[in-house]
């Protein structure tokens, strides 16, 4: 049966790249990811300006960020209200809505004997959506749709390169794949955010020695 629902969502919804065009900005600095998210907005800016300049120039207010990552916090969170509006609207737009994405950099690291300085680099993305709406589960449209693989087994003796901030009561799905870490885990009970999916860099995490605070939704 499980088989059968993923065969009819994958004809019905095809095959889609927003995950992996998100995983392609873990490692980037702050400028290429601001960057990524500016090329998102100037959709939505282009489809505006011409019919209603005056909201575009408060679009573009809402979107400006500071020129540098802040060092006490550096972790950038792409909403529908500032720079991440053009994510937001186009990521996973046919299965979710996407509330939230928070890009989680390891800060800048000085030179060892072993390996030279390293600039700020996205270590892993948080994104908080809402499924209620999507023609099946979550997981299984991550698979089907947005071509995961195929989960760990459940049970499996397997320890995630970060502390997330899950649910300890509730299950989740883990993929470990090349150097991607995924979790995803549904979160009942809440109006607009019914599940969390992290997307971690395991190479930036292994060369990371100050890794920022994760926050729950």
């Amino acid at each position: 049966m499980t088989f059968l629902i993923s065969a009819l969502i994958l004809f019905q919804a095809g095959v889609r790249n927003d995950l992996i065009e998100l995983r392609s900005y873990l490692g980037s600095n702050y400028p290429r990811l601001i960057q990524f998210l500016n090329s998102k907005n100037q959709i939505l800016l282009h489809n505006t300006e011409t019919l209603a300049p005056a909201q575009a120039a408060e679009m573009r207010a809402r979107m400006r960020v500071p020129d540098r990552l802040p060092a006490d916090r550096p972790i950038v969170m792409a909403k529908i209200d500032n720079v991440g509006q053009g994510l937001a609207s186009f990521l996973f737009e046919d299965d979710f809505i996407t509330e939230q994405v928070n890009f989680a950099f390891c800060p800048p690291q000085p030179a060892t004997p072993s390996q030279p300085a390293l600039p700020e680099r996205v270590m892993t993305i948080q994104v908080l959506l809402d499924d209620s709406r999507a023609l099946g589960p979550a997981v299984t449209l991550l698979q089907t749709v947005y071509q995961f693989p195929p989960p760990l087994p459940p049970g499996s003796n397997y320890q995630p390169v970060l502390n997330y901030p899950i649910r300890p009561a509730l299950p989740l799905t883990i993929w470990n794949f090349g150097n991607i870490e995924a979790i995803y885990q549904a979160i009942p009970g809440q109006p607009l955010i019914t599940g969390q999916l992290w997307i971690t860099d395991k190479t930036v995490r292994s060369t990371c020695t100050q890794i920022p605070t994760l926050t729950a939704p």
